[in-house]
């Protein structure tokens, strides 16, 4: 059989695919031999027919042998050989051309056509002819082995050739149109397999850009997750102090960086200060008061005065910006601004030891992560600012509140009492030292106004924790009805002024002389304020003059009286 060309890569399938029909056929042809000599054995009338099968046998067990270790010309060549052989040795010494061993002609032809191509059928159709010729000219002159009646003739031996060599051309037809088919299906395999490389191929870009966009994806969602981390962590954070080193060694840690450094700007926005950093070279540069010039000193200096982020790579004009010996593992940077609104605060200072650590796609990312920055920042900020001024507010609340007791204090007769399990008595000076007793203040925003003491008639006792809730709560409810108290006062003191004052209007508004007005005048504050001598005298303007710079000089007052 002609053996259609194949692709490089089917090449070791065909000859699996050949090996294993040598072999099936080396195989099944050896069982029939056997099963004939057997046959021809059990008969016994000619013992050379047996030994000729036998050896048939042997030589096909070789064929076997080698095909099976891959050499399989030798199977190819001897099998149609030994047939033929085996098949014409049968028909000479059974019954010439009428015997049915003459049937196994057509199956040798083919079977050599499909061991060994066209050449082969055509071959051994010549091989098959010449030995229909020898037996049928045997049969015809008499000289034939067996005794039987000759019924040959010359057109059995033209009929048996014929039918040989249209075996052979009938296969041959066979094989040419199964090669034909084999050759059409390996062209459209070969078509079917270049478009499948293409599709391949594709569908290999596809899963490469699926993948890439897919680690892109997922790189961006770890560092969304990274940030929300590390905003989740500094929220709490209402120090400057301590939230600018938290921010930076948390970036660094989530972000696996070598370098992260905030730099805030002074009041003056002249210089971006470095503020706080993770890295020892970091901490080096801060402890020396690290700082760059806005707008002129590196990429910190960019950002700070353009507002935008800016990268820088180890290679061309930007590797100047890498020539600092604090950070010399550093290789890729990001400098982005820390802005509040539209105005900018500072800068993040972010360093890595890889090449290409930065690129404007990941930009956008550590954009959200300064925003965040920016935002703890100027919370922290914000928040110190609010406790100062309301630290403020307290100071002078309570040196407000503190001044106003001192001042109500010098007009109490009365400064306290005390209870001996009698009655109340009122204090009269200091108040004795109770020894063993139990102080409590009385506190009104932060001012210490008073102190409630009990001592009680057994030293070794000990108050209950709900003795010491109803003190503690009774302080607090005193101080508030003090301070009421104390406030009701003082309304009542301004109500009295204010009508006094608004009295002494309407009189003196009634008053056009001079004298009655000085008169009016010195008898209303006479008796508003009792026990004190009142006078009111007129006097030139030079003397009022030199009347003022006394006031100034601590005199006037004095000289008044």
């Amino acid at each position: 059989m002609n053996e259609t060309k194949i692709p490089s890569s089917k090449k070791s399938d065909k000859y699996i695919t050949s090996t294993r029909m040598v072999v099936n056929i080396l195989v099944s042809s050896g069982i029939g031999l056997t099963i004939i000599a057997i046959a021809v054995g059990l008969v016994g009338d000619n013992p050379l027919v047996i030994w000729v099968l036998s050896i048939s046998v042997i030589i096909n067990i070789i064929g076997i042998i080698l095909a099976l270790r891959g050499i399989t010309l030798p199977g190819r060549i001897l099998l149609p050989t030994i047939l033929s052989v085996a098949a014409g040795y049968i028909a000479y010494n059974r019954g010439g051309l009428y015997h049915i061993s003459m049937l196994g002609f057509p199956v040798i032809v083919v079977l050599a056509g499909l061991l060994l191509g066209t050449l082969g059928s055509f071959f051994y159709a010549t091989v098959a002819s010449v030995a229909a010729a020898i037996l049928g000219y045997t049969d015809i002159n008499g000289i034939s082995p067996f005794s039987a009646s000759s019924r040959t003739g010359y057109d059995d031996i033209a009929v048996a050739t014929t039918m040989f060599f249209l075996t052979a051309v009938v296969l041959r037809v066979i094989i040419n149109r199964l090669t034909e088919s084999i050759q059409e299906a390996e062209e459209y395999g070969k078509n079917q397999e270049a478009s499948n490389i293409e599709l391949i191929k594709l569908q290999g870009e596809l899963e490469q850009r699926v993948d890439e966009r897919t680690r892109k994806l997922r790189t961006q969602t770890d560092q969304l997750e990274a940030i929300a981390n590390v905003a989740r962590s500094v929220a709490t954070i209402q120090s400057t102090k301590q939230l600018l080193p938290a921010i930076t060694r948390l970036v660094s840690e989530r972000f696996f960086f070598y370098h992260v450094g905030i730099f805030l700007l002074d009041s003056n926005q002249e210089f971006a200060v470095l503020s706080a950093a993770n890295s020892p070279g970091g901490q080096n540069m801060l402890a020396r008061g690290h700082r760059l010039k806005v707008g002129e000193q590196g990429i910190v200096g960019y950002a700070t005065q353009s507002g935008k982020p800016r990268i820088a790579l180890d290679v061309g004009d930007d590797a100047v910006y890498f020539n600092n010996p604090e950070l010399p593992e550093t290789h890729s940077e990001v400098a982005l601004p820390l802005k509040f609104g539209n105005t900018v605060i500072g800068a993040l200072d972010i360093q890595s030891t890889e090449t290409n650590a930065f690129s404007q796609d990941n930009l956008e990312i550590f954009s959200i992560l300064a925003d965040q920055v920016s935002i703890a920042i100027q919370n922290a900020r914000s928040l110190e600012q609010a406790q100062r001024a309301l630290q403020g507010m307290e100071s002078v609340s309570r040196q407000s509140v503190g001044q106003a007791w001192r001042d109500y204090a010098k007009t109490i007769s009365t400064k306290g009492y005390r209870y001996d399990g009698i009655k109340p008595e009122p204090l009269k000076g200091s108040p004795k030292s109770l020894k063993g007793a139990l102080s409590v203040p009385i506190q009104l925003r932060g001012e210490t106004i008073g102190n409630l003491k009990l001592r009680a008639a057994e030293q070794s006792r000990e108050w209950t924790v709900d003795e010491l809730a109803i003190i503690e709560s009774t302080a607090e409810r005193v101080a508030i009805a003090l301070e009421n108290a104390r406030l009701l006062d003082d309304a009542q003191k301004r109500a009295s002024r204010e009508t006094f004052l608004s009295g002494m209007a309407a009189k003196l508004g009634t008053s056009f002389q001079l004298d009655s007005i000085l008169r009016d005048t010195v008898e209303e504050l006479g008796q508003t304020l009792k026990g004190s001598t009142v006078t009111f005298q007129l006097v030139n303007p030079s003397a009022l003059a030199k009347l003022e710079n006394d006031n100034a000089n601590g005199a006037g007052r004095k000289k008044l009286e």
